[in-house]
């Protein structure tokens, strides 16, 4: 089969097939393709829409995506599988080389060039870490969650936690208790640091400390604070900073 894109028939049974593999919760956007490319620059009127046509004007393109590249390279690499006898030589006749190398086949049964430029089948986001099932994330795992996954996982926990026990109850109090401890005593170093001149000056350093813990917090449990907690807040980072530089002799 020669290099280049699918003909508008193997384009449909391509769009199928990764219909299919949805329902079967396989990922389709992994393969690779120059379905965008060919659309835009190879199908007019006058267009020669042969496999043979579509590989000349793809490869006269002088800017391809990362996904055209790949998908290429794949072609080029895969020849052997793909002619006539090869392991997905029947499927390349058919229009699915794709499906049939990057999802249908194992790589040990793919020739050794194939193989290698498969494209990387890593899992990502909830996928990498609910792959072995659901569970809770740590802070770590979840800075690593795009905004999609983030609002599946939240949905996730809010089902997930249900009616609370008492115990339960107890632990969250704990634990926000803690958090709230720990926020302030970050907010009273960032108004020691920051050597305000006055208690005002103390007090809008602390609030700008207050919304930036507010904007790295990806748990949503911690909320912002009343306007007496933040002046009592700030009114400690400032007897904080002045005691510190009275004893360093600098007032």
């Amino acid at each position: 089969m020669s290099r280049g894109c699918l003909s508008i028939m193997s384009l449909a049974r391509v769009t199928l097939a990764c219909a299919i593999a949805g329902l079967l919760g396989r990922v389709c956007d992994a393969l690779p393709s120059c379905d965008a490319e060919t659309e835009l620059n190879c199908v007019g009127e006058d267009a020669d829409l042969s496999p043979e046509g579509i590989s000349a004007c793809l490869a006269a393109l002088e800017a391809k995506s990362d996904d055209c590249t790949t998908y290429l390279k794949l072609m080029e690499a895969c020849k052997a599988d793909l002619k006539s006898g090869g392991v997905c030589g029947a499927a390349a006749m058919d229009g699915e080389a794709m499906p049939c190398l990057v999802q249908r086949t194992k790589p040990e049964d793919l020739s050794e060039a194939c193989a290698a430029a498969l494209p990387s089948s890593e899992l990502k986001g909830l996928a990498k870490f609910w792959a072995d099932g659901k569970r809770q994330l740590n802070i770590n795992e979840i800075t690593e969650l795009n905004a999609e996954d983030k609002d599946v996982y939240n949905r996730w926990q809010k089902r997930k936690k249900g009616k609370k026990t008492d115990k339960d109850r107890e632990r969250d109090y704990a634990v926000k208790q803690a958090k709230k401890e720990r926020v302030e005593l970050l907010i009273v170093a960032a108004v020691k640091e920051g050597a305000p001149a006055s208690a005002a000056e103390a007090t809008k350093l602390a609030q700008a400390e207050e919304k930036k813990l507010l904007s790295e917090d990806l748990t949503g449990t911690l909320k912002p604070m009343s306007k007496a907690e933040i002046e009592r807040i700030a009114k400690d980072g400032f007897k904080a900073y002045r005691v510190a530089a009275k004893e360093k002799g600098e007032l």
